[in-house]
């Protein structure tokens, strides 16, 4: 299976009883919630950041990632965001990115992780 079937996979099973944008970014909020310990480390623009919290935008059609770096505390989308690709937040993240339309920045499986849903 490439990483494109896996991210296609897991963007079907946590979207699937979901009836519009809004409900799917629910459903992502909390796949991230349970499956990623928060804090975590990504990079945006090359620069490293501690994601200390994820929340549903406003409007409810994507994500926020809460980021930290030095002192600099910023909401950023989550969708700008890169995981190390042997991270359980990279898989799920490129599902999600799949979801907004996006290309899935490259990951793979965890060694010795596999969610309960799937």
């Amino acid at each position: 299976m490439t990483g494109r079937d896996e991210a296609d996979r897991l963007l079907e099973v946590i979207t699937v009883d979901c009836y519009n944008a809004s409900e799917q970014m629910t459903a992502f909020y909390e796949v991230f919630a349970e499956e990623v310990p928060l804090p975590t480390t990504a990079t945006v623009v090359g620069a490293t950041v501690r994601v200390v919290g994820i929340d549903i935008a406003e409007h409810g059609e994507e994500l926020t990632a809460r980021c930290q770096r030095a002192e600099v505390v910023q909401d950023l989308r989550l969708s700008d965001l890169v995981f190390s690709p042997d991270a359980a937040a990279a898989w799920i993240h490129a599902a999600y990115r799949r979801c907004l339309g996006l290309r899935a920045h490259p990951t793979t499986m965890p060694p010795g992780w596999r969610p309960s849903w799937l």
